[in-house]
């Protein structure tokens, strides 16, 4: 049952980012949850249970139940833009898990739907959650002073060794659920997103080289979660597409430069997401596995270390950092942030005022779509190939 004026809220999903999503919806006052869809009957009413709330089998159902106001949509892939049309359309806020839909079609019609349903109110947004840790914000904030000059190179990796091992599985590596990129729509698109939102420019073209470690791999007879150890017996070698490791060449709007390497098998590296921005007068470099800390280079001046710090951090930075300095923040803060920005954006649209945010847009999601084909296209042509996202999304 929804508390009077709190704001009721649908999960469509029950995987890793149905739970993530779940717990940080637990800390957000004047949001309730009052639904919970899985395609999997017992794990959705254990879910559901957990969080008192219903339990749907059929999302269609959750999207028709007059108690969810806003959906957060965290399923596979392939279900993405299907969940989120259908929510938007029903006059529901829409939290879309990236990507935003698996291909550039489905992003614009999207963005396009997300467009009109904001001229009635309803708020949308993707998850790019790394826009959301302290130190990164302070980083952005102090870039955009100018005192720093501007960017000419933006370097760094994303890094993982959960698909390592040939028996390693999980639905995103069959295309049909997750879409034709694996690494780069999976991990790339977060550092690519977090990089031009950090320094406020656009990346418009890419030049790729892409590997795959094994063309085949052992499928198990039952499911397994996302970064679930490998092991079990019986299962079947199928065929694989996608990347599991790459390289790419950037050039940005402004004339920068940048490169990034992700990949999904380097041993050892478990969520390893680093960017350094080389300006004209410092560098920023910052590394998701010591988040509470971040590097800037001087030529002529020591090095500093900026400490996450509420009381000496920037004011946008400052409002994103809730413990003092030395109680550490991490992965699962910087998604309640995100989460609350888009309810405070909900709450406004009730009251009838615009709030600012910085939660990712429909048509971001749409552009970080479009930088992924163009990856994919780089690589197959093996040429520098225009970023299509600066184009107008269709009414």
């Amino acid at each position: 049952m929804t508390r009077a004026g709190a704001t009721g809220v649908g999960v469509v999903g029950t995987g890793f980012a149905a739970r993530a999503h779940l717990d940080a919806l637990r800390r957000i006052p004047g949001v309730d949850v009052v639904a919970v869809a899985g395609s999997d009957p017992g794990r959705t009413g254990e879910l559901a249970a957990l969080h008192g709330a219903r339990a749907y089998c059929d999302t269609l159902e959750l999207l028709d139940d007059p108690a969810v106001q806003a959906v957060h949509t965290c399923t596979v892939n392939r279900l993405h833009a299907e969940v989120s049309l259908a929510a938007l359309e029903r006059g529901k806020h829409v939290l879309s898990e990236k990507p935003l839909a698996i291909d550039g079609g489905e992003t614009a019609r999207l963005a396009a739907a997300a467009e009109r349903a904001a001229e009635q109110g309803i708020v949308s947004g993707v998850c790019f959650n790394y826009r959301y840790y302290p130190l990164v914000a302070q980083i952005r904030e102090m870039l955009a002073s100018g005192a720093y000059g501007a960017p000419h190179f933006v370097h760094g990796h994303y890094l993982q060794d959960w698909l390592l091992l040939q028996s390693d599985w999980n639905w995103r590596l069959q295309e049909s659920e997750n879409g034709a990129s694996r690494a780069v729509a999976d991990i790339g698109s977060h550092w690519s997103d977090l990089v031009q939102h950090v320094t406020g420019d656009r990346i418009v073209a890419v030049f790729a080289d892409l590997g795959r470690l094994y063309s085949t791999r052992l499928r198990p007879d039952g499911d397994r979660a996302t970064f679930a150890a490998a092991g079990g017996e019986g299962g079947d070698w199928v065929d694989v597409d996608g990347e599991d490791f790459g390289s790419v060449l950037v050039r940005f709007a402004s004339g920068s430069r940048g490169s990034f390497t992700v990949s999904q098998t380097s041993a050892g590296r478990e969520n390893s997401l680093r960017f350094q921005i080389d300006a004209a007068h410092a560098a920023f470099s910052w590394d998701q596995e010591h988040a509470d800390r971040a590097w800037v280079g001087r030529r002529s001046e020591p090095n500093l270390e900026l400490v996450r710090d509420p009381a000496t951090m920037l004011p946008g930075a400052a409002r994103l950092s809730h413990l003092p300095a030395g109680h550490g923040e991490g992965w699962n803060d910087a998604l309640c942030n995100l989460v609350a920005d888009f309810y405070a954006a909900v709450a406004g649209r009730r009251a009838g005022r615009a709030v600012e945010t910085d939660v990712a847009t429909f048509r971001d999601g749409h552009a970080r779509v479009q930088l992924v084909e163009a990856v994919v296209r780089s690589h197959r042509e093996q040429r520098w190939t225009e970023v299509q996202a600066h184009r107008e999304v269709p009414a």
